[in-house]
């Protein structure tokens, strides 16, 4: 089991207006230091206005350095998250809640729009990388 999965999954089994939730990163990859944070992607609730996810946005924050004792918390909104990084949380992440369909409805939706993009964003990956190679960063 990974670190602090356990409490994060009874902590988020509470939490309504939170559809998914899943933790990724060096914590995941098992490869968190002392000073490292704690990636958590999750996805709210449809319904809530933008006030009202920000505001549940910070509580969670709160409530989770809280419970797991640690200042670092990297929370990332998956309704707002860009393409890729949604992509690497659903491929590489632990799911700490999940409805199954509404995961299979997310990660599929998402998965679709990466083949979609997977193209464009090796391509603009790979110009990016030769343009820094022959110029620097200038």
């Amino acid at each position: 089991m990974i670190l602090y999965e356990k409490e994060l999954k009874e902590y988020f089994s509470s939490k309504d207006s939170v559809i998914l939730a899943y933790i990724f990163g060096s914590t995941v990859r098992g490869d968190a230091g002392r000073l490292s944070d704690v990636d958590i992607g999750v996805l709210l609730d449809e319904n809530l206005s933008k006030k009202d996810r920000f505001e549940l946005e910070l509580r969670l924050m709160g409530e989770i350095a809280v419970l797991i004792n640690k200042n670092k918390i990297d929370l990332i909104v998956l309704n707002e998250a860009p393409l890729l990084l949604a992509y690497n949380i659903i491929k590489d992440g632990i799911i700490l809640k999940s409805g199954e369909t509404q995961r299979v409805k997310f990660e599929t939706k998402i998965l679709s729009m990466y083949l979609d993009e997977k193209y464009y964003i090796k391509r603009h990956t790979e110009e990016t990388l030769k343009r820094i190679a022959e110029v620097g960063f200038a």
